[in-house]
């Protein structure tokens, strides 16, 4: 059984960033369905929703949402997607099936990759990105044993704080390591253990990057904030992911809402 804690209202994400309320298409219903059926194995999220909430930063955090890291070399040709390669097959393939955008898809996809795993938020998804087989700049993306002030900054270029930054890397609690260790000791709950795991030595494996953050200066307060408070990391990983869903989109005013659909396909 999955538990969906409620977001922001729709109202209130077309007051925050002028998105339209028009319906759904209809081809995103047939997407949630395909999505559930690869995403869930066993009533769990599966490695192919993990990859997919990581391919949502990916292809975001170098530039914009634009589905760049499929429709370009990113996917292949960059070390650090080297765990993705997969995953940008499948979606790809995807959106053609579907007639769908490729960044509209991998962040639907990231949304409803949270959301099926246990006790996932809903984080609310809109369509209407536009697609570009154009790469971002290379070597923007946070590196595995950069130390906390390094990651600090490359947020905070990008706009966001750093306990934005802490609350998004919480996403690790689904997370595994090349050699397939889980960063903590439930990866199909959505849980604060990657908190409190990575902090007290305790997890299956950790990345320096992560230990680094959870002693940083800016960052230790908020590791332990939300490491002891489960709403309180969800009251600021939602709005914070939702923010990168649209990094570097300038106009959303005609972006379409289909928070519904995901929510109805795993209901």
């Amino acid at each position: 059984m999955h538990s969906f804690r409620p977001t922001i209202l729709l109202a209130a994400l077309v007051a925050r960033y002028g998105l339209a309320s028009a319906d759904c298409p209809a081809a995103w219903t047939d997407v949630a369905t395909d999505l559930k059926t690869s995403f869930i194995t066993d009533g769990d999220c599966n490695d192919d929703a993990r990859a997919a909430i990581r391919l949502a930063f990916h292809d975001c955090f170098p530039g914009t949402c634009d589905g760049s890291i499929i429709l370009s070399d990113e996917c292949t040709a960059r070390g650090e997607n080297t765990q993705l390669v997969d995953i940008c097959s499948s979606l790809g393939d995807k959106a053609t099936q579907y007639g769908v955008g490729a960044a509209d898809l991998i962040q639907f996809a990231a949304a409803f990759g949270i959301a099926a795993c246990t006790n996932g938020p809903v984080v609310n998804v809109v369509v209407g990105r536009t697609d570009s087989s154009t790469a971002d700049t290379a070597d923007q993306m946070p590196g595995a044993n950069d130390d906390a002030a390094s990651i600090v900054s490359a947020f905070a270029a990008k706009g966001f704080s750093a306990t934005e930054l802490v609350a998004l890397v919480g996403a690790h609690t689904t997370a595994k390591d090349l050699a397939g260790d889980g960063l903590d000791d439930s990866t199909t709950e959505w849980d604060t253990d990657f908190y409190t795991e990575t902090a007290d030595g305790t997890a299956p494996t950790s990345l320096n990057s992560d230990k680094n953050l959870a002693n940083g200066t800016d960052t230790s307060s908020d590791w332990n904030s939300f490491g002891s408070d489960s709403s309180a990391w969800a009251a600021a990983f939602v709005p914070a992911m939702e923010k990168m869903s649209l990094l570097g989109i300038s106009d959303s005013s005609s972006f379409t809402d289909c928070t519904s659909v995901l929510s109805s396909a795993l209901a």
